[in-house]
C-alpha cells in the first residue's frame, strides 16, 4: 500500500511538472489590455487611438450601418458616432489631428470601380448623428481588396491591399472631394495585411498580419523588424496605445480580447513579396485565416497531451514493475 501511495504521489508530481514545463497557448507574456464586451461589436475591424477624445475607435466589418464606436480604456463603449451613409465594406479606421477616418475599402470580389474614405472633424463618441465628408479613390491597376488605412504625420493617406502579393498605394496630398482620386502604387507590402499604423518618430510603419506584426520603413517599404502576435481567432486591428509605448492587437468575434505587445525592434526581416501581378492577389479566405491563426495553438495542445500521456505511461510502468 505504501508503494502504491508513493506511486500515485509520483504520478501527480510528474504530471504537474509536465504542465509547468510545457508552455500554454496563451503565454505569460500575452497581456490583455481590455476586452470588447459590447454586444453590438461582433466583427471589430480596425482600431485607432484618439488622444484628444481619450478613446479608441473601432468599426464592425461589412454589414453594419454608418457608425463608429468609441471605446474607453476599460473596453466599454463610451458612445457612438453615427452618420447617414450606407458603406459597402468598412474595414479600417484612423485618426490624425482632429479627424477620424472610416475606410470603406473592402472588396473581396474585386468588383468595385472606386472605394471611399469617410472623415469627420472633431469626432465625439456622444451618440449623435453627424455630417460627413468623403474622398473617393481608384487604383491605377484595377480593383483590389484592402483592410488597412494609414495616415502619416503630414496627413497623407495610404491604403495597403490584402493578399499574398500585396502593395502600398499613396493618395494625393490633397484629395478632391468631387470626382475620383487616383492612387499611386509606391511599394510592396507583406502578405495578408489586416491593419497598420505609422509609428512615432517617423520613418516606420507597423503592419498587422494574421500571425505577426511587421515593421517596415516608409521609404523603401522593406521589413526591418518582426514579432509574433498573441494567439487570436482572427487578428484584424492594430493601433498604438494611448501612451504610445506599445501596440494594441485586436481580433474579430464576440467579446474579443485586445492584447498589448511591445513594438518589434529585432532586425529579423521576413521576405517581402515582389510586385503584384495585375488581377491576382490571392487573399486568404476567412476559413483559412482562422485555421492559420489556430494552427499553432492546436499543435501545441497536441504536444502537451502527448507529453503528458508519455509521462503518465512511464509512471504506470514504474509503479507496476518496481525494481
Amino acid at each position: 500500500m505504501a508503494l502504491m501511495r508513493g506511486g500515485r504521489r509520483l504520478v501527480l508530481l510528474l504530471l504537474a511538472a509536465a504542465f509547468l514545463a510545457v508552455p500554454t497557448v496563451a503565454g505569460a507574456e500575452d497581456t490583455v489590455a481590455f476586452t470588447i464586451k459590447d454586444a453590438r461589436i461582433t466583427e471589430s475591424s480596425g482600431l485607432a487611438v484618439d488622444p484628444d477624445g481619450n478613446v479608441y475607435w473601432t468599426v464592425n466589418d461589412s454589414g453594419d450601418r454608418g457608425v463608429a464606436y468609441g471605446i474607453g480604456l476599460d473596453g466599454k463603449v463610451q458612445g457612438t458616432l453615427n452618420f447617414r451613409a450606407e458603406p459597402q465594406d468598412v474595414e479600417a479606421v484612423a485618426v490624425h489631428g482632429d479627424r477620424l477616418y472610416v475606410a470603406d475599402i473592402g472588396d473581396n470580389s474585386r468588383q468595385r470601380s472606386s472605394i471611399r474614405v469617410y472623415f469627420f472633424k472633431n469626432p465625439r463618441a456622444n451618440g449623435l448623428t453627424v455630417s460627413y465628408y468623403a474622398y473617393d479613390f481608384r487604383y491605377p491597376d484595377g480593383p483590389h481588396n484592402a483592410e488597412t488605412l494609414l495616415v502619416d504625420d503630414s496627413g497623407r493617406l495610404f491604403i495597403v491591399t490584402k493578399g499574398r502579393k500585396a502593395a502600398i498605394y499613396e493618395a494625393p496630398m490633397r484629395p478632391r472631394r468631387q470626382g475620383v482620386n487616383e492612387l499611386e502604387r509606391v511599394g510592396a507590402a507583406p502578405s495578408n495585411v489586416t491593419d497598420g499604423t505609422f509609428l512615432p518618430g517617423g520613418g516606420r510603419i507597423a503592419l498587422l498580419t494574421y500571425n505577426s506584426v511587421e515593421v517596415i520603413d516608409d521609404t523603401k517599404y522593406e521589413v526591418v523588424a518582426s514579432a509574433p502576435i498573441p494567439d487570436q481567432p482572427q487578428a484584424e486591428s492594430l493601433t498604438l496605445s494611448l501612451d504610445e509605448q506599445s501596440l494594441l492587437v485586436g481580433s474579430e468575434g464576440k467579446k474579443s480580447k485586445v492584447y498589448s505587445m511591445p513594438v518589434p525592434s529585432e532586425a529579423t526581416p521576413t521576405p517581402t513579396p515582389g510586385p503584384n501581378p495585375e488581377g491576382s492577389e490571392g487573399d486568404v479566405p476567412e476559413e483559412e485565416a482562422n485555421a492559420i491563426q489556430s494552427q499553432q495553438g492546436t499543435l501545441l495542445a497536441i504536444g502537451v497531451a502527448a507529453f503528458v500521456a508519455l509521462v503518465a505511461g512511464a509512471v504506470v510502468v514504474f509503479v507496476r514493475n518496481p525494481s
